[in-house]
């Protein structure tokens, strides 16, 4: 490690003055007089060009694929509007989070730290009854990242696998979808040892490229025998709304690659803001969503599948050219949306020498391991609405949800949460609605996967 590094890395896990809550007079001025983003340092840093690849390639892949499924259980009319005011959710909450962070930086005098960091150090600043809860807190932060980034990578073997067995099924024998997963988990293998996040940067292009010529080339099929849009729904029944906000969950949010993007710019001040490269990114990937969500919609109706590649021909070079590129597209996206979870687990990992020393070793075995657990779920469950659904439902409702409203609140305490207490009112909000969301979504997503594994290991 450098020496710079190191000290970042001791000055954040001092246990002396630097973690004792600061006074309400300190965390008030503490906004002029330590300025976080000046103290970060980078060791190979993201240009505002690069985070903004990297957001577009962290967000748009298999849940832009899947909307055409949320808008038919919202219906065009619901689901355009509850698309745009889930993202301003969404968005907001990361501003809100991302905000939070920054403020835990300036009380603690460290140029920066994780989101597992900043719910520890949000409760060991809140009330007295939460205060001992912060370290057990932190370590739930990080169970839940790694576990939404999990899920996130199992949904992208699955729909790897999917899309080449189509192909494969054609040209030769059929074999078992599980052959295929291990297949991507082998050619996957020597792209997730890739240790810097700078130099995941010309993979992402190429994922970038492959995404958008195959999202170019499916234009054919979506607009070729378009019925009368009349005979689709404006608007469904409510109990099918929740199936929707689970699916453009998964298809919107991305908190820990956001989170890492922003950790990695040369820039960070540049992210948030009217114009930032966060709200840029987020943009093209509404426009994207709705625009998919109704093509798709439009063209196959009820009989859309979870993702709209499965709708296509299996039969004609043009389409069978259309799912190689996105599958290949997806299949170089995993090793961004891993590099997350060695971030959140080695974050906070000691810097004693005796284990520095075998921290690369380590590093590697737990990116193999990592790889080849989502592997084994990707085997036992491969229902890519069910996983799409979960993961949607799990992330949005711990990460952009309860995490930055319990940091908010709790940051908020001695100072005060404004006039007519609006910040209490907003932070109680989210995390009711994060409840409600994730107690449905989760459950219903849950039933079905025990189903399907059920099915799996009778099969066996």
């Amino acid at each position: 490690m450098e020496p710079k590094q190191q000290d970042q890395a001791q000055k954040r896990d001092d246990p002396g003055d630097h973690n004792e809550p600061l006074t309400i007079a300190q965390s008030i001025t503490s906004f002029y007089i330590y300025n976080p983003y000046e103290k970060r340092s980078v060791e190979v840093p993201l240009t505002n060009c690069d985070a903004f690849i990297s957001l577009l390639k962290c967000v748009i892949g298999t849940g832009i694929l899947a909307m055409p499924l949320a808008f038919r259980c919202s219906g065009f009319v619901v689901g355009a509007v509850m698309s745009i005011l889930l993202m301003i959710l969404l968005t907001y909450s990361i501003h809100l989070l991302i905000s939070g962070m920054t403020e835990c930086c300036r009380r603690r005098q460290v140029p920066q730290v994780s989101m597992p960091e900043a719910v520890r150090i949000a409760y060991e600043d809140g009330p007295k009854w939460v205060q001992c809860f912060g370290r057990t807190a932190g370590f739930l932060t990080s169970c839940v990242l790694v576990f939404g980034q999990f899920l996130l990578c199992t949904v992208y073997l699955v729909f790897v696998a999917k899309n080449f067995k189509e192909i494969g099924d054609y040209y030769g024998d059929k074999y078992n979808e599980r052959y295929y997963v291990l297949g991507a988990c082998l050619l996957l293998l020597p792209l997730f040892m890739i240790r810097r996040l700078k130099y995941l940067v010309p993979l992402n292009l190429v994922s970038n490229f492959f995404l958008y010529a195959g999202f170019a080339l499916i234009m054919y099929y979506l607009f070729s025998g378009l019925p009368d849009i009349k005979d689709r729904e404006l608007s469904t029944p409510p109990v099918e709304w929740i199936e929707f906000f689970s699916i453009a969950a998964f298809s919107l949010t991305a908190v820990g690659s956001m989170l890492v993007v922003e950790a990695h710019m040369a820039h960070p001040q540049s992210y948030l803001g009217i114009f930032g490269v966060l709200n840029l990114a987020v943009f093209f990937i509404l426009l994207s969503n709705i625009f998919f969500g109704i093509i798709g919609y439009w063209r196959f109706g009820e009989s859309v599948e979870a993702s709209i590649t499965l709708n296509i021909p299996k039969n004609e070079i043009l389409s069978q050219v259309i799912k190689v590129f996105i599958a290949s597209g997806i299949f170089l996206s995993y090793p961004l949306n891993g590099f997350v979870v060695i971030t959140v687990i080695f974050s906070d990992y000691s810097n004693s020498p005796e284990r520095g020393k075998h921290q690369t070793l380590i590093e590697y075995i737990v990116r193999l391991t990592f790889l080849l657990l989502t592997g084994a779920v990707a085997v036992g469950v491969p229902n890519l609405a069910a996983l799409t659904e979960l993961e949607g439902a799990f992330s949005l409702s711990n990460l952009n949800l309860f995490c930055p409203a319990l940091i908010d609140l709790f940051l908020n305490y001695d100072s005060g949460y404004g006039r007519l207490m609006w910040k209490l009112i907003r932070d109680i909000l989210l995390i009711l609605i994060g409840l409600i969301f994730g107690t449905v979504g989760c459950t219903v997503a849950m039933i079905q996967l025990i189903h399907d594994f059920r099915l799996t290991v009778s099969n066996m």
